[in-house]
């Protein structure tokens, strides 16, 4: 079923040009904040990563809305993304406050017992509690924009939709981890091929000392190494890699969640003389 939903969105996004627009927009932000990185405007690289993440869920609402209806009416859409915007963040925040309290709560055991300051209790804490909460809330944003629903109610279809369908939810995020993968390495042989006359001096180096050398470069011994031209290669590759795979997570994780949405649950009972509902 995966591969059917799989299918799917790649259909979609061939017939779909628009959906595209979320890819520029995230890889146009991801080109220019790594490029800002490396010319020195690190304070002002971190201030637009932070407002492009704000303005997200904008674009989030347009693409659920046309994957939804087909609109392509630009007026439309913009009217969309506004009115979807609050509806998309507030769970998102209401969830991320749920977190911050579990963590609080379960911490103070942990710290009774001793592992207060155990940085791998900590970890694994922490790991209990976020892994679940993004499982079942990666429905959040289809479902307030696709089916209109309060903040709380938001958060307890997605998990609703999760439970019914977890093979599909599970699905969703092994071909987004193995999507990034391949998309990335395809990145990484771009950037690599492209800047190949950078790195002739470290032929004749074995895997061990290549990696040794890499590990203690800095971001300026980077940006000496690959010059201002390399810069700029490696804004373009970040961002062509980024230009992918947000419309495909973005488009996958809608398909998946209508086939969630289609799947019926049968509640075992019967009716009485009167008609009256009884669960077994």
């Amino acid at each position: 079923m995966v591969l059917e939903t799989l299918k799917r969105t790649l259909h979609l996004l061939i017939h779909r040009p628009l959906l595209w627009i979320s890819g520029v927009y995230a890889g146009c932000i991801a080109a220019l904040v790594i490029w800002l990185e490396f010319t020195g405007g690190m304070f002002l690289a971190g201030k637009i990563a932070m407002l492009a993440v704000i303005a997200f869920p904008f674009i989030v609402g347009i693409m659920n809305h046309h994957l939804m209806t087909g609109d392509t009416d630009l007026k439309n859409l913009i009217t969309t993304g506004l009115r979807n915007y609050f509806p998309i963040v507030l769970p998102v925040v209401i969830l991320g406050g749920m977190i911050v309290i579990m963590a609080l709560l379960l911490s103070v055991p942990l710290s009774i017992m001793g592992y207060g300051s155990d940085e791998y209790a900590l970890t694994g804490l922490m790991l209990g509690i976020l892994i679940p909460a993004i499982l079942f809330s990666i429905y959040i944003d289809n479902v307030a924009v696709c089916e209109k629903t309060r903040i709380f109610d938001t958060l307890k279809r997605s998990l609703e939709l999760v439970t019914i369908k977890l093979s599909t939810s599970v699905g969703f995020f092994i071909i987004s981890v193995i999507m990034t993968v391949i998309v990335s390495l395809f990145g990484a042989f771009l950037w690599g091929m492209i800047l190949a006359d950078r790195f002739t001096q470290f032929i004749d180096m074995n895997l061990t000392t290549q990696q040794g050398v890499f590990s203690q470069y800095t971001l300026t011994d980077w940006q000496a190494l690959i010059g201002p031209e390399g810069t700029i290669v490696t804004s373009l590759v970040f961002g062509l890699v980024t230009f992918i795979l947000v419309p495909f997570l973005l488009t996958f994780k809608y398909s998946c969640y209508k086939e969630a949405t289609q799947e019926v649950v049968t509640i075992p009972g019967e009716y009485d003389e009167k008609g009256r509902w009884y669960k077994y």
